[in-house]
């Protein structure tokens, strides 16, 4: 979660510090919100709130949710980061970013547990080799469909007997952050409703 709340400090304190609703049109079933800062588009995002969808626009990208409620900011409000994102539909920008050191780090927790040690040095050499396999791939990749194909590559030749589909699964989602863009358009969002109760 650290990572998930310095973003989040990020985007507020720096991307939208000085944003403010720019354009506010439309009611409760109904809205057009431009969020940004006076005299520049940079980091603006600009939303369209109607019935249970979302659609996003702007610098940050174009995204579209589909809620199981009124897409109203008093609902939003009440939502947090990760049931938001659940509702995600589409989105110009990657979900996850791929993250190669936390990757790294979550693959030898996961393959240490399994193995049942604490250390690489205690690892079978089979293990072994399969772990710094499976390393070298993570610093290779930069994106997190790249990663997971690497994984299931070496899944296919390796006998290890340990190293299912499911821990293959399990490796290939390592190192996946949610992408900052996605963050900011629910911090967005939680901003406006912020002002919006402010100013009322």
């Amino acid at each position: 979660m650290e990572y998930i709340d310095q973003s989040i400090k990020e985007i507020r304190n720096d991307w939208f510090s000085n944003h403010q609703i720019k354009r506010f049109d439309g009611g409760s079933d109904f809205a057009r919100i431009s969020f940004g800062e006076t005299g520049t588009r940079m980091y603006q995002v600009d939303y369209v709130l109607s019935d249970s969808m979302i659609f996003i626009t702007g610098d940050l990208g174009d995204a579209s949710y589909r809620l199981t409620c009124d897409a109203s900011l008093e609902n939003i409000q009440d939502f947090n980061l990760g049931y938001f994102t659940e509702k995600l539909t589409s989105s110009e920008r990657k979900k996850y970013v791929f993250d190669s050191k936390l990757a790294q780090r979550e693959i030898e927790d996961f393959i240490f547990d399994i193995c049942n040690v604490e250390h690489i040095d205690q690892l079978h050499e089979e293990d072994r080799n399969l772990l710094e396999e499976i390393l070298i791939a993570a610093t290779e990749w930069n994106l997190c469909e790249h990663f997971e194909m690497a994984v299931f590559s070496i899944y296919e030749s390796s006998s290890v007997e340990w190293f299912d589909g499911d821990a293959a699964s399990h490796i290939s989602n390592c190192g996946k952050r949610l992408s900052k863009s996605i963050i900011a358009y629910w911090v967005g969002l939680q901003m406006v409703a912020e002002k919006m109760e402010g100013d009322s």
